[in-house]
């Protein structure tokens, strides 16, 4: 298999972003073991698709997008499981630093949530995925100028949230 063309494509990718794309999907995922699952459902689709897919002027972008999709489809799951689940233990009470930063990060994810599905997909590829304008304007096919607004407009609306 080392010899194989697409086999060492693959790696090489995996090998110059997967640090990024773990990193991008751990800040996304609540739990480390999330975070795994969904850096290995994306190694998968990449597998799967790296035959078919045209020639690639950035990879990262492509990499870390399909990173991007597989934690809202993972996150989607999760949703539906703990709609399920028993209710959490509240009789447990964190540390008071943990409490703060996890209300903090909670308001945030919720202003982030209420964005439109363009927008919070810029601002999580730009700002938590590391994507330069120019790679995050690749990989989700649109110009430079469109992130940059949509970047602008999004920060703007979370702002006004988190006021």
């Amino acid at each position: 298999m080392g010899d194989d063309p697409e086999y060492r494509e693959f790696m090489a990718m995996v090998d110059d972003h997967g640090t990024a794309l773990w990193a991008m999907l751990r800040r996304l995922c609540r739990h480390e073991q999330d975070a795994e699952d969904a850096f290995q459902e994306t190694a998968v689709r990449v597998w799967r698709h790296l035959a078919s897919r045209p020639r690639l002027r950035n990879p990262r972008g492509w990499l870390m997008t399909i990173g991007y999709r597989v934690f809202l489809n993972q996150k989607e799951r999760v949703r539906v499981n703990e709609e399920l689940a028993d209710p959490p233990d509240l009789r447990i009470d964190p540390p008071p630093e943990e409490a703060a930063r996890n209300e903090d990060a909670g308001r945030v994810h919720s202003a982030l949530e209420q964005l439109a599905e363009p927008v919070r997909e810029v601002l999580t590829l730009h700002y938590v995925g590391g994507l330069s304008l120019h790679e995050t304007a690749a990989s989700m096919g649109i110009s430079v100028g469109t992130v940059k607004s949509r970047l602008h407009a999004g920060l703007n609306q979370v702002r006004r949230m988190l006021q």
